[in-house]
C-alpha cells in the first residue's frame, strides 16, 4: 500500500511516568486507515517492534482493547505501549506524524532510526522477596513400636510415644502387687474377676487404682501389658 497522505499519516510520541521510571509510546492512527485495516472499536490488538517498524495486529488474546475514535475533523485511534515493546528509545518525544501502512490485514509505523532503541531492553517487573526455606529437616517424633500391650492400651501407648509422654508399662501380676504394695487387699476369683477390699473389680478397676495410689497423671500413667 502507497504511504497516506498528510490528513492520514499515524503519529507518535514517547513520554515517561513515575519520575522517569516508566517510559511509554503513544501511538495514532487515523480512523481512515483503521476502517481499511478492518479494526474495530473494542477489538483486542497486539502492538510490537519489527524491524524498525511498529506493527499492530488484531489479536484475541492481545493486551490492548482498540480504542474509540476521538475528533471530529480527523478522527484518530490513539493508545499506549511500554517502549520496551514498542522498541522506542527512553527518551520525550512530543507527537510526531510518522509514515503508516497497512500490510495483510496489519497496521504499519514506520519509525525513524533517531527513535528506536539499540537494544530492546525486557520491561521492568517488580521484585518479589524470594521465599525463605529452611534447610533443616522437619521434626520427627520418636515412636517405638509396641508389642504385647493388652487391648486398648496398645493405641495409648503407641500415643504416648508419639506424644512424648512417659508411661509405665505393667502387668497384671505386677499391677497386683503394687497394689497390695499401698495396702490394698487383692483376691483372684479369675482371669478377669477380682475384688479389691472386698468390692468387685475388673482389670480397668485395678489399672485405674494403680495410678490413683501412685498418684499417676497423663504423662507418667501406668499402661497394662499382657503377661
Amino acid at each position: 500500500m502507497a504511504d497516506k497522505g498528510v490528513a492520514d499519516q499515524g503519529s507518535l510520541a514517547i513520554t515517561a511516568r513515575s519520575d522517569g521510571n516508566r517510559w511509554y509510546g503513544r501511538v495514532s492512527i487515523p480512523d481512515s486507515v483503521a476502517k481499511e485495516a478492518g479494526f474495530q472499536e473494542g477489538v483486542r490488538i497486539s502492538a510490537r517492534c519489527c524491524d524498525g517498524r511498529i506493527v499492530i495486529q488484531q489479536d484475541d488474546k492481545g493486551p490492548i482493547k482498540f480504542p474509540a475514535k476521538t475528533g471530529k475533523g480527523n478522527p484518530r485511534h490513539a493508545f499506549e505501549a511500554a517502549t520496551t515493546t514498542l522498541g522506542l528509545k527512553e527518551m520525550i518525544l512530543p507527537q510526531t506524524a510518522t509514515k503508516i501502512q497497512i500490510e495483510d490485514g496489519k497496521i504499519i509505523l514506520v519509525v525513524a532510526d533517531e527513535y528506536l532503541a539499540s537494544v530492546i531492553k525486557p520491561r521492568k517487573k517488580t521484585k518479589k522477596e524470594p521465599k525463605l526455606r529452611s534447610n533443616s529437616a522437619p521434626a520427627r517424633s520418636t515412636y517405638f513400636p509396641v508389642t504385647g500391650a493388652y487391648g486398648a492400651a496398645a493405641a495409648v501407648l503407641t500415643d504416648a510415644n508419639r506424644a512424648g509422654k512417659q508411661v509405665r508399662p505393667m502387668g497384671i501380676v505386677e499391677i497386683i502387687n503394687l497394689l497390695k504394695e499401698h495396702g490394698k487387699v487383692i483376691e483372684i476369683f479369675g482371669p478377669r474377676m477380682f475384688k479389691i477390699n472386698k468390692k468387685s473389680a475388673t482389670i480397668s478397676d485395678l489399672l485405674e487404682a494403680a495410678n490413683e495410689v501412685t498418684k499417676s497423671n497423663e504423662s507418667n500413667k501406668i499402661i497394662l501389658i499382657a503377661d
